[in-house]
């Protein structure tokens, strides 16, 4: 098993912990658009649905964070696989992150935000799909804006994109199992989406 991610988040928690931070709880909801990808065989599609999330952000210093967070969808998809078969069903869409925010104040009660996020997605197609479940290295990213309603509860309107990675010569999500159709090497998903987060200060 590799060892620098494991490497990497000892020293953000590290520098969190000597940092004493304060802690908002972010509580994600939004909408992720339709992502078409190619196959062995043609090609598939993940449709679009409602996203949900929970997380924690670390706040170092006015306009610098720290964010751990989850966020899932479950939808139907499609892909072309042998002998001209066209398989659908379902996959759960799911992405554990860990990312940097920065702030950049508008107004006393207003502020830009950008983050570079990175960790890991892993899908879960049902059996109609005849294709196993998998777990890539991910990366995203989100811009938007955050509203101050007071020093405790705050609201963020964000546009996000989340991106697993396929290395070379891999396969991908879908025709893994009996069906033998798998995505063709190089391509990527990039699940595009538009949403917010309520959030609550703790500390």
């Amino acid at each position: 098993m590799k060892k620098g991610p494991f490497i990497l988040v000892l020293l953000l928690a590290t520098s969190i912990a000597y940092a004493q931070p304060t802690v908002t709880l972010l509580t994600f909801g939004g909408y992720t658009f339709p992502d078409q990808f190619d196959t062995e065989y043609g090609m598939g599609k993940i449709q679009d649905g409602f996203q949900w999330g929970a997380g924690l952000e670390f706040g170092l210093t006015e306009t610098a964070a720290v964010e751990l967070f989850y966020q899932g969808m479950n939808t139907e998809a499609y892909y072309d696989g042998d002998l001209g078969r066209r398989l659908d069903g379902t996959v759960g869409a799911n992405y554990a992150m860990i990312g940097g925010t920065k702030y950049a104040p508008l107004s006393d009660k207003v502020s830009g935000f950008g983050s570079l996020d990175i960790g890991v997605g892993w899908f879960n197609p049902s059996t109609e799909l005849e294709s196993e479940s998998v777990t890539k290295f991910s990366w995203g990213g989100r811009l938007g804006v955050r509203f101050m309603a007071s020093e405790k509860v705050s609201l963020r309107i964000h546009a996000q994109l989340l991106s697993p990675v396929q290395w070379a010569g891999g396969g991908f999500y879908f025709g893994t199992g009996g069906s033998g159709a798998g995505v063709s090497t190089g391509s990527t998903i990039y699940q595009f989406n538009l949403g917010g987060s309520l959030n609550f200060r703790l500390k």
